[in-house]
């Protein structure tokens, strides 16, 4: 009979110990998300946080538009934000003037509950913290509902069904669909032909050197690599004693890497290095003049560029590049006269190049 009153005793013991226990766990936390408009609107959160942190509540800020329009869309965006984090509350601000509307919602039981506070001031300053402690309190008394179960506010009637015999709206045809911002950022390759004109400062002539510039390349993010053409007009350079047609033909490969990328703009710096070939004829004005045969002179080129780009629709923009480049083995331009070279011309070894195009990406 006594060990069946030490058992018992024991058991009344254990119970005790393990309520007690269980008593001091702490409740799961739920979640609230709070949409996060301006930086005031994220720092009234941070001092909601501060009152509530006592409350088996994670708030989670959630940047993005404000929650406006009409009543039944508001509630569908609010839904549609709860659901996706599996949230308990949603809650918003929304300034007027010297007004904050607070704005907190329990989708589950359709509660909205809205409050005014009068926020002066710039976030910071004495005025403004004395109205964010208010609007603090608010949402904690909101939280705190929450948990006991007693939402606060109004109930939101749900929409009525749309009916069945309303008609479809009529289907857009896959042209005229809206493409969201970047969409084709999403490409990791991007081809692109660019066709424009180029005028190079060679020392040959005071006008310069034009032509037709034709370039093809491959985008990756942030580096394109393009391989481009010059075939250029030709040049008349005539003086008392000789007349010499000068055409000058150019290919290379050119590397840059975009310093600034943006859905409209593109500014970059590369470099790149090919081949240019001369070709040349010469006539003579003078008996005692010698012309030379005509001949085509190979040469290396090779310098830095910088391009700016601007795309205004989807796939086609304009771009302009700007480069010097370092000639080598480029040819001496004269005549010789009794037997000795008399130098005309010799070009420059370093030329300034200029390029504006027209730039498609299918």
């Amino acid at each position: 009979m006594a060990s069946g009153v030490v058992l018992i005793r024991l058991g009344l013991i254990a119970a005790l110990c393990l309520g007690g226990v269980s008593r001091a766990e702490p409740a799961a936390p739920w979640l609230a998300v709070a949409r996060v408009t301006t930086e005031e609107d994220g720092a009234l959160l941070e001092r909601v946080r501060g009152q509530s942190s006592d409350l088996p509540v994670e708030l989670r800020a959630m940047p993005g538009p404000s929650l406006e329009g009409p009543p039944q869309a508001q509630w569908r965006s609010i839904e549609e934000l709860a659901g996706a984090h599996q949230a308990r509350a949603v809650l918003w601000f929304q300034r007027s003037g010297p007004d904050v509307r607070i704005h907190f919602a329990q989708p589950s039981s359709r509660h909205l509950f809205v409050r005014t506070a009068r926020l002066e001031g710039a976030p910071g300053a004495l005025e403004w913290s004395a109205g964010a402690e208010a609007v603090a309190l608010v949402v904690r008394s909101a939280l705190r509902a929450v948990e006991a179960g007693r939402p606060l506010g109004e109930v939101v009637e749900a929409h009525a069904p749309v009916p069945m015999t309303q008609e479809k709206d009529t289907p857009v045809p896959p042209e005229l669909w809206d493409m969201p911002p970047n969409a084709e950022d999403d490409t990791p390759l991007r081809w692109q032909v660019m066709v424009g004109a180029m005028a190079v400062l060679d020392g040959y002539a005071s006008s310069g050197h034009q032509g037709l510039w034709l370039g093809s390349g491959w985008e990756f993010r942030p580096v394109r690599v393009r391989f481009q053409v010059l075939a250029g007009l030709d040049q008349t350079l005539a003086d008392a004693r000789t007349v010499v047609d000068l055409n000058q033909y150019a290919a290379g490969l050119w590397v840059d890497v975009a310093l600034l990328d943006t859905r409209d703009f593109r500014w970059s710096l590369g470099a790149g290095a090919g081949g240019l070939l001369f070709m040349r004829k010469t006539e003579s004005r003078f008996k005692r003049i010698e012309a030379a045969k005509p001949r085509f002179t190979p040469a290396l080129l090779a310098g830095p560029e910088m391009s700016f780009r601007w795309r205004f629709s989807r796939r086609v923009g304009v771009e302009a590049f700007v480069g010097a480049d370092a000639v080598m083995g480029r040819p001496l331009l004269g005549y010789s006269e009794d037997g000795n070279f008399v130098l005309r011309n010799e070009g420059w070894a370093v030329r300034p190049r200029g390029v504006l195009a027209v730039v498609v990406m299918p």
